[in-house]
Parts: structure tokens; sequence; C-alpha cells
């Protein structure tokens, strides 16, 4: 049995729900965590039919990093789970649903988890009006967040429960992906495991270059856009078309696409019509739509970023097709970041719809060096014994897969092939997802990715595939898929 350090009381003593685990949550209240650390309220949260009985921590951690601990009160794993946040973050989302950024289903499992606001308040994910000419936040937000929260969150774990984890989780997606990756590059030492969904890893380029890129090409020259609201209609019958001419592109005729990075979606086979037909596509359409596909390029042609993965177009309308009253989350990232945190000197006035795309590009380069996660020397991160999961959907319009498939290649061209990467970092390409579960699928996307990095992480057993089954909607059976590593190919079903 395991005493607790400071009181000599041992852990084991205390039972479920027990009166013993409940004094100590509100002792810690009167503990005194400073300078690191303040606690701003602590609460015991009576055991639910979703989750077990825990002990609640809300405060800050300096410099000003909002956060929400949840401690089981019984059968901790001896675990500590730490959760990114999506967006530019600015919000505590301790009750976020599913897996995405998320710490609720690691606590049922018996995990110590932390989830912060990233350093800084926001309105809304996409709000980043909180780094205007402050330094200080954006370091925070790009990369000092990390090894702050787990210094405070493991300084919590041992007041609570007088011993330090015996193992350290990070999962993260879309910018929670860029953290988990960052965390490997810069912080190897912090995590035994890790998980990196759909990670932004070239924020400079991703916010920069390509959300002005879809922001422009979709203008009608009238101060409207091409692809609005109305388009939602026809994009299931796009996604249709594009399936048709690039499903079979893995070997395979089964509904989805599996090799989007080998997919060209020729246009001209969709036919031409005035707008009034949902299964065509106007002039204008068929400019944007290959816009988006193809992605930025500058005056001469040259490209500058990689464009939208067919079979995702289903996604287009909750990113891009917002009004003007509810802009869609991707429309608002793409000024956030140009405004606040794509240069040296914010502009508050800037609009993506006027990046230069053959001057502005270049002016990215010193805050991409701040935020970015590219570097493919692992090296130390494998040393320490880490274990890395990154996983990308692989029809992704928001934060696109190629940047995740390029990375991973690097990474394997620096660290001996894909044989010794795969040894500590497994890549895998999820077909027909989106990003982070944020709006349903067309294939399984119920991934448990956790359980396969603790059971890397714990017992040695590498992930060579990983499962999701889903029910159809009519519930007439179930369709199932097991991603192996990259490059190999997924098995659907």
């Amino acid at each position: 049995m395991k005493a607790f350090l400071a009181s000599g009381l041992l852990l084991a003593a205390a039972s479920p729900g027990s009166a013993f685990m409940e004094e100590r949550c509100e002792s810690l209240a009167s503990q005194d965590f400073a300078p690191q650390l303040e606690i701003v309220s602590v609460k015991t949260v009576a055991k639910t039919d979703e989750l077990p009985a825990y002990c609640r921590v809300r405060g800050v951690i300096a410099p000003e990093i909002g956060y929400e601990a949840r401690l089981p009160l019984a059968s901790w794993n001896r675990k500590y789970f730490q959760a990114g946040c999506g967006g530019f973050c600015g919000q505590v989302l301790a009750d976020k649903p599913g897996r995405s950024n998320a710490i609720n289903y690691a606590l049922k499992r018996g995990y110590a988890a932390v989830t912060t606001d990233g350093g800084h308040q926001g309105a809304h994910l996409g709000d980043a009006s909180w780094a205007l000419d402050n330094p200080e936040a954006e370091a925070v937000f790009a990369h000092r967040a990390i090894p702050l929260t787990h210094a405070a969150g493991r300084r919590l774990v041992r007041a609570f429960y007088g011993d330090d984890p015996d193992y350290d989780y990070f999962s993260g997606c879309s910018n929670g992906g860029r953290m988990g990756m960052i965390a490997a590059q810069r912080y190897p030492d912090l995590f035994d495991g890790i998980i990196s969904g759909c990670p932004v890893l070239d924020l400079s380029r991703s916010g920069g270059v390509f959300g002005a890129w879809v922001l422009q090409s979709n203008a009608d020259g009238e101060g409207g856009v091409v692809l609005g609201p109305d388009f939602k209609n026809k994009l299931a019958f796009l996604e249709r078309a594009a399936e048709a001419q690039c499903d079979e592109l893995d070997g395979a005729a089964d509904g989805l696409i599996a090799a989007p990075e080998r997919c060209v979606v020729d246009l001209e086979k969709i036919a031409d019509c005035n707008g009034a037909n949902e299964r065509c596509l106007t002039l204008e359409e068929k400019r944007v739509v290959s816009a988006w596909y193809d992605g930025p390029r500058n005056s001469v042609g040259a490209p500058l970023f990689y464009g939208m993965p067919p079979g995702g177009e289903r996604f287009w309308g909750f990113w891009y097709m917002g009004s003007d009253t509810a802009p869609g989350p991707g429309t608002l990232l793409a000024d956030g970041y140009g405004r606040y945190l794509a240069f040296p000197t914010d502009d508050e006035a800037f609009s993506a719809y006027a990046f230069d795309f053959d001057r502005d590009v270049e002016k990215l380069a010193e805050q991409g060096a701040l935020f970015n996660a590219l570097d493919p020397d692992l090296s130390a991160f494998r040393d320490a014994g880490g274990k890395l999961i990154m996983w990308h959907g692989a029809a992704d319009p928001l934060v696109l897969p190629h940047q995740s498939v390029d990375y991973y290649k690097s990474v394997a061209a620096r660290m001996g092939g894909p044989s010794e990467t795969g040894r500590f970092f497994r890549f895998f390409l999820a077909p027909g997802l989106g990003h982070c579960w944020e709006a349903p699928a067309d294939g399984p996307d119920d991934f448990d990715f956790l359980s396969a990095l603790e059971a890397w992480v714990e017992n040695g057993d590498a992930p060579d595939g990983i499962a999701a089954i889903r029910e159809e909607a009519n519930g007439e059976g179930v369709r199932a898929v097991r991603v192996r590593p990259y490059p190999a190919a997924p098995e659907i079903r």
C-alpha cells in the first residue's frame, strides 16, 4: 500500500465516495500552491450514470492559464491525463463530449485529468483578439501552456493522492493535436504517451495562406460568396461524384476514398447548370470547387499549400458556409489568425481577403517559428521512451491531412526509416473522417486511440491496427474500418 507522503494516511483506506476523500478534496482549498498555482474553487461531485465521483478543482496556473482538474475519488488508475484545446482556445471546456480535447472519457477510466483555456479567455474558439500586442500570451498559447499545466497538474495529483502518477498521457485534436506534437518536439520528457489528432502542424500556412485562399477564391466579385448556405444542398451530390471517380483508387469499391492523395476530381464530368438543379454545378461553382481542391497558388501558379481532400465535401458546409451573422468556424479562424497571430505586428484592420499570395507568405515565417510543430527530429522523445500516435481524418477540409502525411514522411526520413520510426511513432489516416469528430463522418469514426496507446506504453504492444465500428442509420447493419500504420491501406467493410 502507498502512504500519503505528507500526512501518513493510507490512500488505500479510502473507499468509493468516502468522507475521507471528500475531506482530502476540500482540504486542497486551504493549501498554498503559490506562485505556480491558484485554486479558486474545489467541490466534490457525486457519481452519476455517466461519470464517477470526483474532486473538481478550478483555478489559474501562472501566468494566466485557466484550468479545471477532475480527480476521481475512488479507483484512481495512477495515471495523469492532460487535454489540449482546439481553435485558438480561450475556454475551459471540461464537459466537452467525445474524445476531441475532452477529459471526461479519461475520467471514466480512472484518470486524474486536467484541461485548460490555453492561457487566455476568448468569446469563441475562433477569437484571437486576446493576442493583440500580447507576446507573452502568444508564447503561452504556442507552447508554454504545455509544461506549465503539466507541472501544476502533477502537483495537484500529488497533493490529493499523496503520490505521483505512474504514467503521463496527453491527448489533443486540431490545435490540441499541434500541442501534442509540440510536446514531443520541445518537451520530450513530459509524457509517456501522446495522441495527436488532426494536428495543425503548419499553423502559419494553415491559418495565413490556406484560410485566406478559401475566402478569396470563394468571392463572387460583388461582395458576396459563390459557395454560400444554399450550396449545402449540392454537397452530397458533389461528394458522391468525387467518390465515383476515386473510390477504387485503393483497390476496393467500398464507398470511401481511402487514397485522397491520389484523387484528382475531373469537374468536366459533372454537368453544367444554372444553379437550379442540385445535381449540377455552375461554371462559377466549378471555379471555386476547383480552387479548393487545388489549394493556394501565387500569381504565377506556384503551389503554396495543400488543397481540400476529395471525399470530405459534406464537411464544407459546417466549416465554411455560414451566414453574415453566423460565419463558419473556418472563416473566423482565418481572419483571427491574420489579425492577431500571423505577423510580428498585429493589425486589427487586417482581412484575409487582402492577403497577398506573392508578398505576404514569407512574412508568416517569424511567427511560424513560434507556433509551428514541424521539427522532424524526435530523437529526444524516442530516447525518453515516449510513444506517439498521430491520426488524421483523410477527408478533413479544415486542417488538411496532407501536412500530416508529409510530416510523418519527414520524421521517417530523419529517424532511420519507417521501421525504426514505428518503434515509437505511428501515424493513422482514417478514411471518410473529417476534422476531429466535429461533424458526422461517412465511415466508422469511433476510434479508441487511448486504449491503443496505453497498451503500447504500458505493455509494449505497438498498434498494428485500430478498429472502429458504426451502425448504419437504418440500424440494419454495421460498417467497420481498421486503420493501419501509414502507409498501409485501411481495411474497410
